[in-house]
């Protein structure tokens, strides 16, 4: 017995019945949505040919030139005019400092151990750690420990920040924000001398004669270029665990999102932590690309994009739980998923590697 009110139709009993539950919603977690009860699981297709499909990037791939050398650089491999995905494989520390004009930066370490230096002071960053640095803030990263490292770099043209409590209430109902703010990190300012010899910054910035001149400019000194002694204000670098961000069930809970100055409430692009969840439906986005990382767990450094509305989350839906539970390893560790409202492209990086997948 179904009951229809106001446009929304409502299924009253549903503990006998064996179905597919597809969750259908408009502009990700903000707009109108509806769960939609299947016969047969929606991505059970003969076949897709073309490139409205969903997609792996496999763990191990693309290479990038800083796997190589210290003066490489991270490889791009997905990007839209709101934010851009970068894969870094550093293996030694870098050589010199960086200075994004373009973008706000946030860093994912899934292998390794780092020290960034930076205007505001120093911090380390670990594995299954975010670092957010903002746009126009000169950094470099010091490898520490193992070699063998793996970061997500997302480059955001919309500011960077926490998600504030009443996003997550609007969704969730629950008053409280996906990151504690107790639980945040700042770097701090270095005690003793600073470190001698002269030193090159690299800074990106796409203006004035770029189509001329490129993209990157750089700035030779002849001293440490970080050398604040005092901070009078507020500290816009700060990191946090992926252990600390809010599990409010199966639906991925938005932690860190992107919003042009003059649009806060309506995100370009939101970070949420998913994985491993028994009770998720399959997924139809209709108004955004989502991109999958994996960040920790058997299949680590693996990319899983979906275009807007292609239906994804091969395996679950089934309203028999015996028949939902996770499947293969990509349903294990963290899964951290870009929503983002502008269409990504894969870069020839990406598409030299990337096969069609079921997921």
């Amino acid at each position: 017995m179904a009951e229809t009110t106001a446009g929304r139709v409502t299924q009253k009993d549903m503990s006998q019945v064996d179905l597919v539950r597809h969750h259908y919603n408009r502009r990700a977690l903000w707009g109108t949505d509806a769960v939609l009860y299947r016969k047969t699981h929606p991505m059970e297709w003969k076949s897709v040919q073309g490139n409205y499909q969903n997609w792996e990037i496999p763990a191990g791939t693309p290479s990038t030139t800083d796997m190589e050398s210290p003066f490489g650089e991270a490889t791009k491999v997905l990007y839209s005019d709101d934010v851009s995905v970068w894969i870094s494989r550093r293996r030694e520390s870098m050589p010199f400092f960086f200075r994004n004009c373009d973008a706000d930066e946030v860093h994912l370490i899934s292998r390794g151990q780092f020290t960034y230096e930076t205007d505001f002071g120093s911090i380390d960053v670990n594995e299954r750690e975010f670092l957010v640095i903002p746009k126009g803030v000169t950094h470099r990263a010091s490898v520490r420990g193992a070699p063998d490292t793996l970061r997500m770099i997302y480059e955001s043209r919309p500011e960077v920040f926490l998600v504030p409590v009443e996003m997550v209430d609007h969704v969730y109902g629950k008053g409280r924000p996906a990151v504690d703010p107790s639980r945040v990190e700042r770097p701090r300012l270095p005690d003793g001398a600073l470190p001698e010899g002269g030193c090159e910054v690299r800074v990106k910035y796409s203006g004035a004669f770029s189509e001329f001149l490129g993209d990157v400019s750089t700035i030779t000194y002849d001293r440490y270029p970080l050398d604040t002694e005092i901070i009078d204000g507020e500290i816009g670098i700060f990191k946090f665990k992926v252990m600390d961000i809010e599990k409010l069930g199966s639906t991925p809970v938005p932690f860190l999102g992107g919003a042009y100055l003059d649009n806060a409430k309506n995100l370009a692009w939101t970070l949420h932590l998913s994985g491993g969840g028994t009770s998720a439906p399959v997924h139809r986005d209709a108004d955004v690309d989502e991109m999958r990382y994996l960040s920790s767990g058997p299949m680590t450094g693996s990319i899983l994009f979906t275009p807007q509305g292609v239906d994804h989350g091969a395996g679950r839906g089934f309203t028999k739980r015996n028949r939902n539970a996770p499947q293969n390893p990509y349903d294990i560790g963290d899964t951290i998923s870009a929503y983002t409202i502008k269409p990504l492209k894969g870069t020839p990086a990406s598409f030299a590697v990337a096969r069609p997948c079921m997921c």
